[in-house]
């Protein structure tokens, strides 16, 4: 995988590392917004709720995971993300560089075959397995998630506005006017 087209060229490590941190983003609100409706509480056990909310924090530790892998992949050094994480580099580097050998692992070879299992297990996020299916999924998301507010901003900038997540993993277009002579 080559980064030649530019940091968020399809199937780079970085546009990879940004679909996966979609993917995660979805799956928190995913998983908030069944804490939302208040229907059925009567007909929950006690402590259901809480579960659920312990299921939305895993997903938000999976999803700051993906933000410090597409961080890295942007570039961002590991001082730069201590800081914005308001901790030691160190202890930036001992949460997550495991976690960034595992992604470049998977991406190296993404079907891996453990010792003694039968089938191989898949090394990546299925997002970075199947990037366009999830895209297309993600875009469809999006379109029915994201607020009017939004879509205008994109609007204004010039985006397609039926491709919110994919439209965004592509390179833009190289710029067409000829500075030469100005």
């Amino acid at each position: 995988m080559s980064n030649e087209a530019g940091p968020n060229a399809p199937n780079t490590p970085a546009a990879l590392a940004r679909l996966v941190l979609s993917d995660r983003a979805r799956d928190v609100v995913d998983d908030a917004l069944r804490l939302v409706p208040t229907l059925d509480d009567g007909q929950r056990p006690p402590g259901d709720l809480l579960l659920e909310a312990l299921r939305v924090r895993a997903q938000v530790d999976k999803l700051v995971t993906a933000a410090v892998l597409n961080a890295r992949e942007q570039g961002a050094d590991w001082s730069e993300i201590a800081v914005l994480v308001g901790i030691r580099t160190r202890s930036v580097t001992e949460r997550w560089l495991p976690d960034e050998q595992r992604w470049h692992a998977g991406l190296a070879q993404p079907m891996r075959q453990e010792p003694g299992e039968e089938l191989p297990q898949l090394a990546v996020p299925q997002a970075a397995y199947a990037p366009e299916v999830y895209a297309r999924d993600l875009d469809g998301w999006a379109l029915r998630h994201v607020d009017e507010v939004e879509h205008e901003r994109w609007r204004q900038l010039g985006k397609d506005l039926q491709r919110p997540v994919s439209g965004g993993l592509e390179p833009e277009p190289p710029e067409t006017g000829n500075d030469e002579g100005a």
